[in-house]
């Protein structure tokens, strides 16, 4: 097999380099960058909003008319107190073929966000994070005569130093304290409003919310101990290696199995090993993500960065495959990589990849753990990781480390060459499923870096060859990069169209609906999903769509919802942590009146059966 890990490298170390140049239209950013306050003190947050031309974001409130308010949130350590956000005098528009008139801003505006720094505040800089949820709309001037809209979420960091107390800390100038002086907070009281949550609160929706708590009812079994979510941890992980996200990598391995059957017992012992080393790293750093920054199941697909990188890591691993180019490691202090080597990073590369091609996939055992895991300390959650990560790493150590097994491993040969190129169009189709999940208007660009791709690494099996001189692969490997970070520049700066909402059937989901829903004896049926989640499609063609299940959705008795996180949704993933969930497929069934907070809970894969089961226990029928 060809080795990868150069690829991974380049391509990674080539997106990060273009970081800073991607697309926004919109900035959102603290002033100043970094606060100095002292303690025992009082100081205020300037968030500068600029826009570009012919373009308005909504106040709050917002007005009469249809829009979205512009949401604002604080997420702070113990010791800073935030105030609610505060927001300049907006001007009124009226949006084409609306009768009502909203409330927003153009060009620029700032928004003020109050804290008090207790004594005991702990000095030094402390990490404060702001959530600020917008809709950008444009007008007939810019959009050609039809006027859009654009959902627009930043999270921004707003690091703030706190001082001794006494001492003096940042000055804002007389401009923006007497702006500061004239801005207000939000009233409310708008009944087609949400209302704004409290500043201090960590997602939007929490104002609704807040005084709620929910016993969901599952109708899998649950997970009551760090036994139990071991020994399913380990169920979950063996059967990940069935799951569509990840075959064809695992097809991969076992073919580098077959290539390598002519080597010995103890070298393919040790190949699989290595494979397992591979799947315990990702799962330690997917670990580390969910213990220590919030990540979900799945979450780094929310990341436009991390999808172009792994649909470019995926592509130029089926251009291997059809022996378009061939990695050459090079030489380490003027002696070659021997082939063994070659073989065992192949062996770890493709472990690490394996994982991370699987988290979109969920499965049997895998809900149930996860959410009891991610509530528990870091310690408990890195172990039980760990335990899916072996459970996935089970096969593969079993197949290698059983002579009685190895023998069944057919030899290399001709049919091997056909098997690989079979392997290549594989990855083909995988490439396909990743740029299903990116939004309409960054398929294009995303499909034009796959050409530069595709000439970067053709001019590398050209003439970066192993029989080349050493200038002759350095050079082309130097162009490799270049012609890649050149290709995601120009696609995503020249290509790239934001995607434009649009008017659609299905109810989307909302907090206030289901509050309403509440009173009005109507049953809430949300169902959580994302693009980049296969099952998700699963689950909703064979339950959701089916005959029987279609009608009783249709009911007016039941509202069916559907909440998004192809992209991060702040409100939908706060509801699912109140439903004691971390992953998706997610169906949560809510009654109205009395029963409101015992939601019946469907997750990983179910069937029409449970959902039309659930939907009567909701209705208060066994």
């Amino acid at each position: 097999m060809k080795k990868i890990l150069v690829v991974l490298l380049i391509i990674v170390s080539a997106l990060i380099s273009c970081k800073k140049n991607e697309y926004h239209e919109m900035k959102v950013y603290p002033i100043p960058k970094e606060l100095s306050v002292p303690q025992n003190s009082e100081s205020f947050m300037v968030i500068q909003v600029e826009l570009p031309s012919h373009t308005h974001i909504y106040g709050n409130p917002k007005g009469p008319g249809t829009g979205k308010p512009t949401e604002v949130t604080v997420k702070a350590p113990a010791g800073l107190e935030f105030g609610a956000a505060r927001f300049l005098e907006p001007d009124k528009f009226y949006f084409p073929g609306e009768k009502e008139y909203t409330w927003g801003y153009e060009d620029e505006t700032r928004i003020y966000i109050p804290f008090t720094v207790r004594a005991a505040t702990r000095m030094g800089i402390n990490k404060t994070t702001v959530t600020f949820d917008s809709l950008l709309c444009t007008d007939t001037i810019s959009s050609g005569g039809s006027a859009y809209c654009i959902p627009k979420l930043f999270i921004i960091d707003c690091p703030i130093r706190i001082l001794p107390q006494g001492s003096a800390g940042t000055a804002h100038n007389a401009d923006i304290v007497a702006e500061y002086a004239a801005s207000s907070a939000p009233a409310g009281g708008e009944k087609d409003d949400i209302a704004l949550p409290p500043a201090g609160e960590k997602d939007s929706g929490a104002g609704l919310l807040s005084g709620l708590s929910f016993s969901p009812r599952y109708m899998e079994r649950g997970v009551t101990g760090i036994l139990q979510a071991i020994l399913f941890g380990i169920i979950a992980g063996f059967i990940l290696n069935f799951m569509p996200c990840v075959l064809p990598v695992v097809s991969l391995k076992v073919m580098s199995f077959v290539q390598n059957a002519g080597r010995g017992r103890r070298e393919l012992f040790l190949l699989g090993l290595i494979f397992s080393l591979g799947i315990l790293t990702s799962f330690g750093a997917l670990a580390a993500l969910a213990a220590f920054f919030g990540y979900r199941w799945g979450g780094l697909f929310q990341h436009r960065l991390f999808l172009v990188a792994m649909t470019g890591i995926v592509f130029a691993l089926a251009l291997s495959l059809f022996g378009v180019y061939t990695i050459n490691v090079p030489a380490v202090a003027g002696r070659a990589i021997k082939e063994k080597a070659n073989r065992y990073g192949d062996a770890y590369v493709k472990g690490l990849l394996a994982t991370i091609l699987a988290t979109p996939c969920s499965g049997p055992f895998l809900g149930g753990t996860l959410a009891w895991t991610l509530s528990q300390p870091p310690s408990v959650i890195v172990i039980v990781f760990l335990c899916i990560g072996m459970g996935m790493a089970l096969p593969y150590l079993v197949l290698t480390a059983n002579p009685g097994f190895i023998r069944f491993i057919p030899k290399p040969g001709d049919w091997l060459k056909t098997f690989e190129q079979v392997m290549g169009f594989l990855l083909v189709f995988t490439v396909i499923y990743l740029i299903g999940i990116f939004e309409a208007g960054s398929i294009l660009p995303v499909v034009a870096f796959l050409g530069f791709v595709a000439i970067g690494f053709w001019q590398y099996g050209r003439y970066g060859a192993p029989h080349r001189t050493s200038i002759a692969r350095s050079v082309s490997t130097a162009l490799l990069v270049i012609i890649i970070a050149t290709g995601y520049f120009l696609s995503f700066h020249f290509l790239y169209r934001e995607e434009v909402s649009a008017n659609i059937d299905r109810k989307q989901f909302s907090v206030q609906r289901i509050m309403s829903n509440r009173e009005e004896g109507r049953i809430s049926v949300i169902e959580f999903t994302a693009d980049w989640c296969p099952n998700c499609r699963l689950v909703e063609k064979t339950a959701l769509q089916s005959g029987n299940v279609a009608s009783a959705l249709g009911s007016r008795k039941i509202d069916f919802m559907v909440a998004d996180i192809t992209k991060k949704n702040v409100s939908a993933e706060r509801i699912m942590s109140m439903f004691k969930s971390e992953s998706i497929p997610l169906l949560a069934v809510v009654p109205p009146g009395e029963s409101f907070n015992k939601p019946i809970i469907l997750r990983d894969l179910y069937s029409a059966d449970d959902v039309l089961k659930a939907i009567h226990m909701a209705g208060g029928k066994n």
